[in-house]
């Protein structure tokens, strides 16, 4: 991939393409599943991606769905090198490629939303980049082409308008290919009608869950073009709308924009952040109490956009450590273990998963059930992209012609470094084990910087070079080891995990261990309430307590605790056999019940409770169908 050209700014990391960066162990199975489960089987099985689809000619959907999977299913394709969904991607891009019109639209010509489009355009990307099919270059062109022509008489509305920055971020891709002037006219242009989201964040107007500013009942009997604020706080919209200023700076270099991200993050996690990383969305923000729900679409659309945050404005270590948090948390809550369901909410503290009433500011009351389509279809077609656009941003290359790991998991990289192919693969059980080894394959002798990144959550980091002890690698940087390389070297980074706990809702706490989340292990009965084999929708109710509060040492955690680690499993998110537990003290706290289906309020602690103390397990979030992550406390 090429740097910015100008008048963009340099950014100071530059992705590598779509299979530059292959997964290995646990990543690699996650993928494996994926590819074995709804992704893999959805045109088979879910109508809206199915032969009649608007993006394959037919008379069905025409919207975003096919577009949705496409961003995901073409990366999965090509990083697993499956022959069955490569011929599934290619028959999406193919009918795209061959709809564009001799004016350059293209898409289901009975609708003509901008929107869909900027989601395929996506998709394209990725697909040029794992196949190099020079026709894309020439047909963005041409589609650039004609909604430059159009965009004026024919401006952005309702979710285009929403999601602009989706549009510029192929539009930024193709000019650094191409370097058509018109390109950043047309962006100007995206830009000054799509929502002002550097505005929205700077002046944060929603420091309280939406139902106090809007009642939905009265809001939703407006005609919708009244609704423009419909869009600012639907928790979709804005995380993607935290990719516009980061896109914006680029263009214009104004200081402002790359502050309204960091207001942006700052503001979700102070008023509605909950402790998997996310903030709360049930469809809109919906404040900090942890029986709210995140939507699927939020976490993976707030995953990318951390991804274009880190690699096109701030050098800063937190978004990185943010971007893990999610992945390895929210990410596969909200799937089964075989990615063969997934839910629409999920609950930080969930403990009844079924159809029934919640204070949901305006989803259905089968959302957080797990299943094929639970509340509505976008989820089921856009949560494919999580895992493998995770994969292509675990490295970067920077400007000085090195490599970067952002984020950590087993992988191998390559690329060219001054002509020299350059290999570098990571071995690591991360982030259930603080060890990571790079061992660097080269033919010849290669000078470059590696930068490894040192989470601000990891206190006394160690780094050996061949052996050799390295000094001054400390938390919140990225850490610059500069030599000729060569082949057979090795890098060892440790990084220390010691159990941390962060205030919430109420002082509630949740544990921490490196970038997991742990929550209490609730066990389960699942009950098969629909679906087919093995896609089937699915309740699961709890069959031992929930309301605990937990017994802390304040003054040492880890006397709270006892850590257990086993073998990594080929599914590690599951919470029946877990790679790695905790084991802590609690007590009961008999008044804290289920409140219209979810767990109740959360008492405020620390809490005076008498009773018994008794041991809990306490397992990975990612891993946890019902759980308890936001714990009310006790002093010992």
């Amino acid at each position: 991939m090429l740097p910015n050209r100008e008048p963009l700014i340099e950014i100071p990391f530059i992705e590598l393409p779509i299979g530059s960066v292959k997964p290995e162990g646990w990543l690699l199975n996650q993928l494996i599943i994926q590819a074995n489960g709804l992704t893999g089987h959805l045109e088979e099985i879910w109508e809206s991606v199915g032969p009649n689809s608007g993006w394959l000619g037919g008379s069905g959907e025409n919207w975003e769905r096919g577009p949705y999977y496409c961003d995901g299913l073409i990366p999965l394709a090509y990083l697993i090198n499956d022959e069955r969904l490569i011929e599934k991607a290619k028959k999406w891009i193919s009918w795209s490629l061959n709809s564009q019109t001799e004016d350059g639209n293209f898409g289901p010509k009975d609708n003509l939303d901008w929107w869909p489009r900027m989601v395929m355009l996506k998709a394209l990307i990725q697909y040029y980049e794992a196949t190099k099919d020079d026709r894309v270059i020439e047909f963005m062109r041409r589609y650039f082409l004609y909604q430059r022509n159009h965009i004026e008489k024919r401006p952005l509305e309702s979710w285009a308008m929403a999601r602009g920055a989706e549009n510029i971020y192929s539009i930024y891709w193709l000019y650094n290919i191409t370097g058509d002037e018109f390109l950043l006219d047309l962006a100007e242009i995206i830009f000054k009608q799509t929502l002002d989201w550097t505005d929205i964040f700077t002046n944060f107007p929603y420091t309280r869950p939406i139902k106090f500013y809007y009642d939905w009942k009265k809001f939703k009997d407006l005609r919708f073009l009244e609704l423009i604020n419909y869009h600012t706080h639907h928790v979709v919209n804005v995380a993607m709308g935290i990719k516009y200023p980061a896109l914006y700076y680029q263009l214009t270099g104004e200081e402002r924009h790359k502050k309204a991200i960091e207001l942006a993050i700052d503001n979700l996690t102070r008023y509605h952040g909950v402790a998997n990383g996310m903030f709360t969305g049930d469809e809109h923000l919906s404040g900090r109490s942890p029986s709210q729900g995140t939507e699927l679409c939020a976490v993976v659309e707030y995953m990318f956009s951390l991804q274009n945050v880190i690699k096109g404005v701030q050098n800063n270590i937190k978004y990185a450590d943010l971007l893990e948090k999610v992945a390895y948390n929210a990410l596969p809550a909200t799937f089964t273990e075989d990615m063969c369901a997934h839910q629409y909410d999920q609950q930080v503290n969930q403990v009844l998963v079924s159809i029934a009433k919640r204070d949901w500011y305006n989803n259905n009351d089968d959302s957080n059930i797990f299943g094929l389509e639970p509340n509505f279809g976008c989820c089921t077609a856009n949560m494919h992209q999580g895992w493998p656009k995770f994969v292509k941003n675990l490295w970067f290359t920077t400007l000085d012609g090195g490599l970067i790991a952002v984020v950590y998991a087993p992988n191998t990289v390559n690329t060219k470094i001054d002509g020299i192919d350059v290999s570098i693969k990571e071995e690591t059980d991360y982030p259930f084990n603080e060890n990571i080894r790079f061992t660097i394959s080269c033919k010849e002798k290669v000078l470059f910087p590696l930068r490894l990144r040192i989470p601000l959550w990891c206190d006394f980091p160690e780094i050996r070079v061949n052996g050799k002890q390295s000094s001054n690698a400390t938390q919140g940087t990225y850490y610059k080891i500069i030599r000729e390389w060569e082949d057979g070297d090795k890098v060892e980074l440790r990084l220390p995990m010691r159990i941390r706990k962060n205030s919430w809702f109420n002082n509630s706490v949740s544990i921490e261990r490196g970038p997991l989340v742990f929550a209490l292990k609730i066990e389960e009965e699942r009950r098969k309430i629909g679906g087919k084999d093995p896609f089937n929708d699915w309740e699961i109710y709890p069959k031992s307590p929930w309301n605990y509060a937990l017994l802390l040492d304040e003054k040492d955690l880890d006397e709270s605790f006892s850590i257990e680690v086993s073998d990594i499993p080929f599914q590690p998110f599951n919470s029946k056999n877990p790679p790695v537990l905790l084991k802590g003290r609690a007590k009961r706290i008999e008044e804290w019940k289920l409140e219209n289906n979810s767990a109740g309020r959360l008492p405020v602690s620390p809490v005076d409770i008498d009773g018994e103390i008794e041991e809990v397990i306490l397992v990975p979030y990612g891993g946890a169908k019902l759980r308890i992550t936001q714990f009310p406390y006790t002093l010992r």
